[in-house]
């Protein structure tokens, strides 16, 4: 909700938590800490809210906020990200675009459930096999947009270089995962 608020300002996040059904969460946004915080539904919900809100505009408001989010999480845990972001500067570039994302996935896991990063000849895939942003929602393309904005803030945050990252299978078109595959550096 604060990268929400981040992204759209104080007055968009009432706006959008009027639209969910959330309107309790306006005056006291649930604590920032491990918790488990708003269900599942709430959170696609909310996802729907800004979708209902933006049209056409949503993917980039939504990856936008995937990026405030990761900025968040890495600010939130400063000390763990500096230990890993340290770890791995030596590597290649190669090897600091997969450590960082699963330094992502790890912390991402906490909150949101299991997330995995696979790496084969050609391609590395981040998976998250719960999605909540899938919840409850049907659609015909995928929609996990602010992770998609989450995940190329990490290769950002990792390499230094922004990377093009695709939704390749996603829950809400019927597919088993949500599936992200990052391909080449942009630039």
């Amino acid at each position: 909700m604060l990268a929400i608020q981040d992204v759209m300002g104080t007055s968009g996040l009432a706006t959008i938590l009027r639209q969910a059904g959330l309107q309790r969460y306006a005056n006291s946004l649930p604590p920032n800490d491990q918790a488990p915080g708003p269900h599942a539904a709430e959170y696609a919900g909310l996802l729907q809210a800004i979708e209902n809100y933006y049209g056409r505009g949503a993917r980039g408001t939504l990856t936008r906020i995937g990026y405030a989010a990761f900025g968040r999480l890495v600010a939130d845990r400063r000390l763990r990200a500096s230990v890993g972001r340290g770890l791995w500067q030596a590597l290649p570039p190669s090897g600091r675009k997969l450590e960082a994302l699963r330094w992502y996935a790890r912390q991402a896991a906490t909150r949101r459930g299991q997330i995995a990063v696979h790496q084969d000849d050609q391609h590395i895939q981040v998976v998250d096999h719960d999605s909540d942003a899938t919840f409850g929602r049907e659609r015909a393309t995928p929609l996990c947009w602010l992770a998609l904005g989450e995940i190329q803030e990490a290769l950002r945050w990792g390499t230094g270089q922004e990377f093009e990252v695709e939704e390749m299978t996603c829950r809400a078109k019927g597919d088993a995962v949500c599936r992200f595959e990052v391909g080449e550096a942009i630039g």
